[in-house]
């Protein structure tokens, strides 16, 4: 049967989803080319590639379903094999973009912990949302599956089997949707509150925190798919709309991840290409190699004593110390860090002052001895912190 695409929402939503597959390959390719430049090539780039790879999949059965009808009214089909295409390719590609976005989150889990996760304080509630949702999602996409005896039954109405409670699948798919929202927020939210309390400069601070609480939108595209799941298509569901909405919105939620947890690891390779297309930034000098060179090392250290001019010095010189916008989010955390160790570090040094009084009548102490004496010696400490 050949179908007229004009006005067709299956055909505008196949074209979307091949557009928006491209966007996320250029940047899924930056970001792995940015990784390995920085030697910092992990599992969650693998497991984002892998994650791509299955929505591109996805994308390819969804292409099929529309050349054979998805979009029109599936009740025109009826008793065609065109509708037992559309509903196979359905039933295999939403398992498809269900488990591709639990893996493209647990990757995005999986940086911050990398970059985050020094502190077993931050490990806990990281991995334990990561597992609590790529759990979800799995078998969110499994279960509809696995729901009745033959799996056929969800693209052929003459196949004669046991199924289970459908309701209940439905039920869970609310559960997921759910734990994957809250779990978009928190992602968004935690490196926020802890990048908000480093010491960085505050243009620095503010761009880290808008690249990593880009999550929101997915959060947004989650919600929304929530109030799409009744019309999912299949055998008992064949209604004018034939599940365009909840497609469209699973497929967005599952992009909108893959794009915005890979541009935090491109934005030293952007911030990079700008300065040197942009002549104002040619102008202007910075150093590439890390905040801690040794030009910096020598400001600041040379301490005049007591009522010298050291600690302003350290003060004057502490906003160069601060780490460098071009550098990847991971080194950025990570001189901060070190920086704050050093600057304890030097006003933690303590000077210990022993001052000893004796009363008039006590003798003289030999030198090398200590003074012992029953008529009212005392001795006082006094530790003065420089």
């Amino acid at each position: 049967m050949t179908f007229d695409h004009t006005n067709d929402p299956g055909f505008a939503l196949a074209r979307g989803m091949w557009a928006a597959n491209a966007i996320a390959a250029v940047i899924l390719i930056l970001r792995v080319f940015a990784k390995i430049k920085l030697r910092q090539f992990r599992f969650d780039d693998v497991l984002m590639v892998i994650a791509w790879a299955m929505t591109l999949a996805a994308t390819v059965l969804l292409q099929k379903s529309v050349d054979h009808g998805f979009g029109t009214n599936l009740q025109l089909l009826w008793g065609t094999p065109d509708l037992k295409i559309v509903l196979k390719a359905i039933a295999i590609e939403i398992p498809l973009v269900t488990i591709s976005t639990g893996f493209a989150r647990s990757a995005f889990a999986l940086y911050i912990i990398a970059i985050l996760g020094s502190k077993r304080q931050y490990q806990i509630p990281l991995w334990t949302v990561m597992l609590l949702q790529l759990a979800g999602n799995i078998v969110s996409g499994v279960l509809p599956l696995s729901i009745c005896g033959d799996v056929r039954i969800l693209w052929d109405a003459t196949v004669k089997t046991h199924c289970g409670d459908s309701a209940a699948v439905i039920k869970f798919a609310y559960f997921s949707s759910a734990v994957n929202t809250a779990s978009d927020f928190f992602l968004a939210v935690f490196p926020t509150a802890i990048f908000w309390n480093l010491n960085l400069r505050l243009r620095i601070k503010l761009s880290l925190i808008v690249l990593m609480s880009l999550g929101i939108l997915a959060m947004i595209a989650s919600i929304i798919k929530c109030t799409k799941y009744n019309d999912i298509p299949g055998i008992t569901n064949l209604g004018s709309t034939g599940g365009i909405e909840l497609i469209r919105w699973g497929y967005a939620e599952n992009l909108i991840i893959i794009i915005t947890s890979s541009v935090p690891c491109i934005r030293p390779l952007l911030i990079s290409s700008v300065r040197k297309i942009s002549s104002a930034a040619r102008s202007r000098s910075y150093e590439l190699s890390g905040p801690f060179s040794s030009t910096r090392k020598s400001k600041g250290r040379n301490f005049t004593g007591p009522g010298g001019t050291g600690e302003r010095d350290v003060e004057h010189d502490h906003e160069h110390d601060l780490p460098d916008e071009t550098d990847s989010i991971e080194r950025i955390l990570r001189d901060a860090e070190d920086q704050e160790r050093r600057r304890d570090m030097r006003r933690g040094i303590t000077k210990q002052v022993e001052v000893r009084v004796l009363s008039a009548h006590s003798p003289s102490p030999s030198p090398g001895h200590s003074v012992h004496s029953s008529q009212g010696s005392s001795s006082r400490y006094f530790e003065r912190h420089e």
